[in-house]
Parts: C-alpha cells; structure tokens; sequence
C-alpha cells in the first residue's frame, strides 16, 4: 500500500512539473524570456510593428495602450551639466523587438526636460539585430555623424551601449551607419570593434 501510495504520490508531482512548465531552473527561463522577448522580426513585419506602435500612440481613447503589457527599460541620456550620462526609466509596450522599441524610444529623447538628448537631430534607426553569441549591430543613419567633439561622441556611443546591454542577451554593441562598418562615427573613438557597456561614464 505504501508502495502503491509513493507511485501515485510521484506521478502527481511529475504531471504537475510538466504542467508548470518543466523543471528548469528559473534563471534559465529568464534568460529564454529575454531571448524570444529581444528576437527581431523580419524586414517584412518591421512596418507593422511600427504601425502599431504609431496606432498605439495616436490613440485617443488611450484603450489599447492602456490595456497593453508594459516593461519598464533604463534608457541613458546627457546629464544637464553635459558631463556626463544620467538613467531615464520608460515604460513601453511589451513586445517582440523590445531592444528596436527601446532604441527607438532613446533616439525620441528625455523626458525629464534637464537632461540632454545623445543624438542629433533627425537621427534614426534603421536595423537592429542581435546574435546568439550576444554582439548586438545597430544601423543608424548619417545624421550620427554630426557631432562636434570628442566628449560628445563618447556620451552618446555609450549611452546606446548602455542602453542595450541592459538586456541579458546583449554583451557587446557594433554600429554601422547606413549599413556600412565605420572605425569612427566623427573621428574621435574607434568604433572598428563592438564596443561594451561602460556605467562608469
């Protein structure tokens, strides 16, 4: 009977196991979240990503974006003393191309009015892709380039840098413009390899 009772009493525990969601250890499930939250879609989807978040936005009953999901991310502008970066955080929709969102949201600027914009004027984004060996390459338009010193390029490298490795999938950032690989957005850091999050900055 004892025997009978730890079988059935075992069985339970597996089917419950299984109906959870496995048995895997929750820090692996996290990781796998991020991943499928962070996947890109494809160039075909990407307007209608846009165009829901557009929909979203341009809402005047608000319903949809009320009711939609919400993450909070840091995104990282210019200090008001031009010093250096300051964290900003933003709730955006939850959805498949968090890490486009969240650049997009980083090239639309602060919200506190004190803190500085990292990118110049009519910047934009045009791809963004992130490889299972943790190199994120972002692609951004010409307009990058108009900075006019050193520290200024510094900041706003690192503040895309930062802003993106703060997904577990991110380890290191590579940026293009147009497409094409650079070793310098401005002439001032070299850019020839993906560069890491640096917070100290």
């Amino acid at each position: 009977m004892t025997k009978k009772f730890i079988s059935i009493l075992a069985i339970i525990v597996l089917a419950v196991c299984l109906v959870s969601g496995g048995c895997v250890p929750p820090d692996k499930e996290e990781l796998q979240s991020w991943q499928d939250l962070l996947k890109i879609k494809p160039d075909e989807e990407t307007t209608d990503t846009t165009d829901s978040a557009v929909d979203l936005e341009n809402n005047t009953n608000g319903d949809l974006a009320d009711n939609a999901e919400k993450i909070t991310v840091d995104l990282y502008f210019i200090s008001p003393d031009g010093k250096n970066l300051v964290m900003e955080n933003r709730a955006i929709v939850k959805q498949e191309g968090i890490a486009r969102s969240t650049i997009e949201e980083l090239i639309k600027g602060p919200q506190k009015q004190e803190n500085l914009s990292v990118f110049p004027d009519g910047t934009r984004l045009l791809d963004i892709n992130i490889k299972p060996d943790g190199r994120c390459i972002v692609d951004l338009s010409s307009e990058l380039t108009a900075v006019s010193n050193e520290h200024q390029e510094k900041l706003m490298l690192y503040a895309l840098v930062n802003t993106l490795g703060q997904f577990p999938t991110v380890q290191e950032v590579e940026i293009l413009i147009n497409g094409q690989k650079v070793d310098s957005i401005a002439g001032y850091i070299d850019v020839s390899a993906p560069l890491k999050p640096d917070y100290s900055i």
